[in-house]
Order: C-alpha cells, then structure tokens, then sequence
C-alpha cells in the first residue's frame, strides 16, 4: 500500500476506535525477510512504552527492554527477546515517517471527533538534531484544543520552510467542521485555500509578512469611527500576581479589502487587545494583534479559537521540560522525525488515559514506579 492510499484511508473516519496496536501493526516494514528478526510492531511498541517511563533513544529504549523483559512478555510476543539499540536506531533511521504518521492519524482520527473543535497548527525547531548542512529540522503538529492530542506532524528543513510543509499536514487530516488556528507564518492564500477545501473555518494571525493587508486592517480597525461599530468580548484572569484582560472586536464589513475575494473564505477581521497588569511591579503591558477569519462575526467565539491556540505552544513547552526534546541529537536519516513522533504517541497515550490524574510528567513519574500501571496503560492504549 503507497503512501497515497494510506493519506485516503486516514481521511475517513472509520466507525470503531482503533487502538494504538490497530495503528502500529498497520505500518509497512520496509524490511526484506531476513532482516525481520524482531517484528516492526514490538521495536515500536517497546520504544513507546520505553518513552513512556523516560527513555529518549535507542540507547534507553534497549536498557529499558532488558530491564523490563519480564513486564513486555506480559503484551508482546517478544519471541527473539530485545533488539539492540542499533537495531532500534537503524529501524527509526530507515522507517518512512509519512506512512507511520498516516498510520497514527487513523488511530487519532478514530478516537476523537474534530466538528466544532480547535485545530491549531505551529512548527517547532529541533535545535540539536543539525542536519548535514548545519540545518535545524522543524517539526510542524496538528493539536486538538478539544483532546489535547497531537493529531499529527510533517517535517520541514527549518523553520522558514514551515509554509510549504503546513499545506502537506492539512491534507492529511480530516478537518470538516473544525476550526484551524495558525500564527503569521501560516497567512498565505494558498493555505487558506487549502484549509477552506477540507472543510475547516479559520483564524489566522496576521503581521508583517503581509504588511500592506497588516497595515490597511490595523487603520481600519483602530478608527475610532469605525470601532464603536464593531462588535467585541473581553475576558479577564487573574493568576499568578498578574491581571490579564483581553478584548477582541470583530467586524464583517470587509468590503473596502481590494484583495478579500483573493482570500478564499475570507468573511472577518479581528482585533485583540491584551493587557497585562503585573501586581507586584504596578506596571501594565499591552499587546494588540490582527487576525483574518472565515468565521462570522462572534467576538467571543473568536477570542476562545485565538487563545485556544496557546495549546500547541504548551505542548511544545512539555516536549522540552518533560522530554528534552530540545537536547535530542538524533540525526541520522529520518530518526529525528520518528523520535518525534514518538514523543507525540506517548503524549497521546497519557492524554487518553482517565486511570491517573495529574499532568504529562506526574503520569510518566508514576508508571515509572509502578509496572502494573504501566502494565495496564500499555494494554488499554
């Protein structure tokens, strides 16, 4: 089965949730015969278990099985015992990431539900994984407001490449009926376009990458004659030694944008103004930004998809805390891309989980400690 037929099946949802064992047996082994002692599922499945309890490579994920042979035993055949860590690292080095992403898409696909969801769509470098000329690899992730799951990824050379790699990871996902978030770097006409044709509305950042569309929205929405029109929401929290009010004001009359009919979908612009009171110093910031929607006019409904995309931001935060996604040197062919889809399973893993409580490192410390939880996570996930 090509890639091609793989990206067709996970665009349709199938009518039973698949499991991440359905998702992992369904990804070709590129190897021949001889070269499959141990099965492309168990080295999978072992990495990701691995992951789960703290590993970061081939080098953990081969101690963690030697350690942990008689718990694998308990859900994996394991019939010619561990595979070395050369084995794992020449596997995750040759492994297509585009057919394992499809293969995961389905999975996530099947275990929730997008319509009237947040999708929100942003690239983070890989800092230490330099390709051969010097290059930091962007991973670009698909995150689900509603699930918090990461419903996919697609690799780009670095982060200015992330506008030719954001089209490839749209057309991967099913996206009917959601909302698709995506800072300034995704406000392109071609994007849009794409985002319009899976079904999906947006809200997209707008700045200098566009300056004439950035500087004739800004004067037109911060007229004082034109704003008193405009409808708006504010909301305001408290937290932190900090008071944080935000106001979005959003408007329909478009119709002196020369360009709208070049955007496809284009139906509003929103304004959003953030005030930061800081309790301790007395002093406020402020911080005011522009957006380009095809939502009709909803200030509130606004404002919860611009600050929903905060969500992909702070899985981003926890690949680096709770997985030192930042320090990984992984280089070699397509490891880095695989390692990092790997972090993303195991996040997924403990965000489907309803057994613990706590967050994403409070989970990983406990099944840590205790290998019936572990047992038990690894055979409902």
């Amino acid at each position: 089965m090509d890639v091609s037929t793989l990206e067709r099946h996970a665009l349709a949802l199938p009518r039973k949730p698949l499991t991440l064992k359905d998702a992992l047996l369904s990804v070709s082994d590129f190897r021949i015969d001889r070269r499959k002692k141990y099965p492309l599922y168990e080295i999978l499945m072992i990495a990701v278990c691995a992951m789960v309890a703290g590993a970061k490579g081939p080098t953990d994920f081969e101690r963690f099985g030697r350690l942990k042979l008689r718990l694998l035993k308990k859900f994996l055949p394991l019939q010619n015992g561990i595979p070395s860590h050369d084995t794992f690292r020449r596997v995750l080095g040759k492994l297509d990431p585009k057919r394992f992403n499809a293969a995961l898409v389905k999975w996530l696909e099947s275990v929730s539900d997008v319509t009237g969801d947040v999708i929100s769509v942003d690239g983070k470098l890989l800092r230490r994984a330099l390709t051969k000329d010097g290059k930091m690899p962007c991973i670009v992730s698909a995150y689900s407001k509603r699930s918090k799951l990461v419903m996919g990824q697609v690799k780009a050379d670095e982060k200015s490449n992330e506008i030719t790699a954001i089209p490839g990871l749209l057309d991967l996902l099913y996206l009917k009926g959601a909302i698709v978030t995506i800072d300034a770097a995704g406000c392109q006409k071609k994007i849009v376009k794409k985002i319009v044709k899976r079904g999906a509305g947006y809200v997209i950042s707008l700045k200098g990458n566009q300056s004439t569309m950035h500087d004739e929205i800004r004067a037109f929405m911060q007229d004082p004659a034109f704003m008193k029109k405009f409808k708006k929401a504010k909301t305001v929290d408290k937290g932190h030694g900090r008071v944080e009010t935000r106001t979005c004001w959003q408007t329909d009359d478009i119709g002196w944008f020369e360009d709208k009919d070049k955007w496809a979908g284009l139906r509003s612009v929103c304004m959003v103004e953030s005030k930061v009171y800081d309790m301790a110093t007395k002093e406020t910031t402020r911080e005011t930004r522009f957006f380009i929607s095809s939502l009709p006019v909803d200030p509130k409904r606004a404002l919860e998809a611009i600050r929903a995309h905060w969500g992909v931001e702070a899985m981003h935060w926890t690949l680096d805390m709770d997985f030192d996604e930042d320090r990984s040197r992984a280089r070699t062919e397509d490891i880095a891309e695989n390692l990092a889809m790997l972090r993303h399973v195991v996040i997924n893993v403990l965000r489907l989980d309803k057994s613990l409580f706590g967050g994403i490192s409070v989970k990983r410390k406990e099944l840590t400690w205790d290998d019936d939880k572990l047992l038990k996570l690894m055979l409902a996930a």
